[in-house]
C-alpha cells in the first residue's frame, strides 16, 4: 500500500501542470462553497443581531391581520387597563406594560420670563416602568418616572437636544407641547443608559422619552370606544414578557385564549380584525429561513463548479491511464494484481480530491474574511444610518470537515471508471501499446 501512494504520488509530480490544472477546478468548488457559507452564517448571526428587538422572552401584542408575516395596525385601539391585568395574571406571564404614542409639536426649556428655546418635537412613550424593563433599558442616572406624575426619563443622547453648552440633566424643567398647543411643565427625574449595541428597530424604535400615563396619555389620548358616557383609556399596542424562553409560544397562546375570550378588547376591535402576538423567536425564525434559503441557492451554485471540478478530474484520469498503458502492462507482467492497479489510480485520483479540499479550505476560509472586511466597508459607508456594528467573522467548522470529505469523494468517483479500465487491460495487448 505504501509503494502504491508514492508512485501514485510521483505520477502527480510527473505532470505538474495536469496535476495543478486539475486541482484548480476542486480548489474553486471547495472554495466557493467554504466562501458562500462563512459569509452566510456572518451576516445572519449580524441580522439576527440586528432584529434584536427586546429579551428573547419579549412579545409585542397588537389588533391587526393574523396572518403570515403578521401585520398590526398601530391606528386601532381596544387594549384597556384591565386587560393588562389579567394578561398579568396569566400562568406564563411575567410583565406587560401598554405604550402609548404621543406626537409632540415641539419641547420648549424656559430661559426666562419672556425667553424660550424651542426643538421640534417627536414621539413621547407614554407607558409603565415595566416596558423599560422588557426591553432591557436601563437608567443611568436619576430615576424611574412614577405614576400620575409629571415627569419623564430620557435618552442619554436627547440630553444635548438644546446644545452641549446647554446639557439637560435630571431636576430639569421642560415644557411638552402637545399637537393641540397645551403645554405641560414636565420634570426630568432620569437618564436612560445607553445600550451595548444598537440595531436596526433599536434606532427606529428607540425611548427617547418616556413618561407615566397618567397624566400624559389619559388625558390627551383618551378613547371613548366604551360609549360617550364612558370614557376608557386603551392602548393599540401592549408589550409582554413571558417567564422564560421555553414557555415562549405556551405565554402567546395564553394571550390570545384570553384576548378571544373574555377581554374587553374583544368587544372595542374592529370585527373584520384579529389579536396578533409577535414573538422575537417568530422574527428570528422568518430571518433565519430567509437566510437559509439564500445560502442553499448558493451553496447549489458551488457545488456544481465542484461537480465540474470532478469532471475534471475524471478527464485527466483517462488521459493518465491512455498514457501509462505499457506501464500497465510491464506491472502486470511482473505480478501486479488487478486491485493493485485499480488502487493505484484510485489513489492518485483521490490524491488529488484530498489536496483540492485542504487548499480550497485554505483560499475558502480567506476569501470568506476578504468578503465580510468589503461587507463592513459597504456597511460603514452606506449602511450607517440603520445599523451598527461590524459583521462577525463566523467559520461554520463543519463545512470545512464536508468540504475535504466531498472533495475526496469528487476524486474517488471521478476516479473508479479510468481506474477500471486500467485494471481490466489484458497485459499482453497493453505491453503491444504504443
Amino acid at each position: 500500500m505504501r509503494d502504491i501512494f508514492l508512485m501514485s504520488l510521483d505520477a502527480l509530480r510527473s505532470h505538474k501542470i495536469r496535476t495543478v490544472l486539475t486541482l484548480i477546478g476542486v480548489i474553486i468548488g471547495i472554495g466557493s462553497v467554504i466562501i458562500v457559507t462563512t459569509a452566510g452564517s456572518s451576516v445572519r448571526l449580524f441580522i439576527e443581531e440586528q432584529w434584536n428587538i427586546f429579551n428573547p422572552t419579549g412579545m409585542v401584542i397588537g389588533i391587526g391581520t393574523a396572518s403570515d408575516p403578521p401585520q398590526i395596525s398601530f391606528r386601532e385601539m381596544g387594549f384597556t387597563d384591565h386587560d393588562i391585568e389579567e394578561i398579568k395574571k396569566l400562568p406564563n406571564i411575567k410583565e406587560v406594560a401598554p405604550l402609548g404614542l404621543l406626537p409632540l409639536k415641539g419641547i420648549k426649556l424656559r430661559e426666562g420670563v419672556l425667553k424660550w428655546q424651542s426643538k421640534a418635537g417627536g414621539t413621547m412613550y407614554a407607558t409603565t416602568p415595566a416596558l423599560l424593563d422588557i426591553m432591557g433599558m436601563k437608567i443611568e442616572e436619576g430615576r424611574m418616572f412614577q405614576n400620575k406624575k409629571n415627569e419623564i426619563v430620557i435618552s442619554k443622547s436627547m440630553t444635548q437636544l438644546f446644545g452641549k453648552d446647554k446639557q439637560l440633566k435630571v431636576g430639569d424643567t421642560v415644557y411638552i407641547q402637545r399637537i393641540d398647543g397645551k403645554l405641560i411643565k414636565t420634570t426630568i427625574v432620569g437618564i436612560l443608559k445607553e445600550g451595548e449595541s444598537t440595531n436596526v428597530l433599536s434606532q427606529l424604535t428607540a425611548v427617547s422619552m418616556a413618561g407615566p400615563v397618567d397624566p400624559y396619555y389619559s388625558s390627551y389620548f383618551g378613547s371613548n370606544v366604551g360609549g360617550i358616557f364612558r370614557h376608557i383609556t386603551a392602548y393599540g399596542i401592549l408589550y409582554a414578557e413571558a417567564t422564560d424562553k421555553t414557555h415562549v409560544n405556551d405565554a402567546k397562546n395564553e394571550i390570545l385564549s384570553y384576548l378571544n375570550g373574555k377581554s374587553d378588547a374583544i368587544n372595542y376591535k374592529d370585527k373584520n380584525s384579529d389579536f396578533v402576538v409577535i414573538t422575537q423567536q417568530y422574527i428570528i425564525s422568518k430571518v433565519d429561513q430567509i437566510m437559509s434559503v439564500m445560502s442553499m441557492l448558493i451553496t447549489s451554485i458551488a457545488l456544481v463548479s465542484l461537480v465540474v471540478g470532478g469532471i475534471g478530474i475524471a478527464n485527466i484520469m483517462f488521459a493518465t491511464v491512455t498514457e501509462r498503458t505499457r506501464e500497465i502492462g510491464t506491472m502486470m507482467a511482473i505480478g501486479a494484481k488487478r486491485r493493485d492497479i485499480l488502487s493505484l489510480f484510485l489513489y492518485q485520483s483521490s490524491m488529488i480530491g484530498l489536496f483540492g479540499g485542504i487548499l480550497g479550505c485554505i483560499i475558502g476560509a480567506s476569501g470568506g474574511a476578504f468578503i465580510i472586511q468589503i461587507l463592513n466597508q459597504y456597511l460603514k459607508e452606506f449602511g450607517g444610518t440603520f445599523s451598527s456594528g461590524n459583521i462577525p467573522l463566523i467559520y461554520s467548522t463543519q463545512w470545512f470537515l464536508i468540504a475535504v470529505f466531498f472533495g475526496i469523494m469528487i476524486g474517488i468517483a471521478a476516479g473508479v471508471l479510468p481506474a477500471r479500465k486500467a485494471a481490466k487491460m489484458d497485459p499482453v495487448t497493453a505491453l503491444r501499446y504504443e
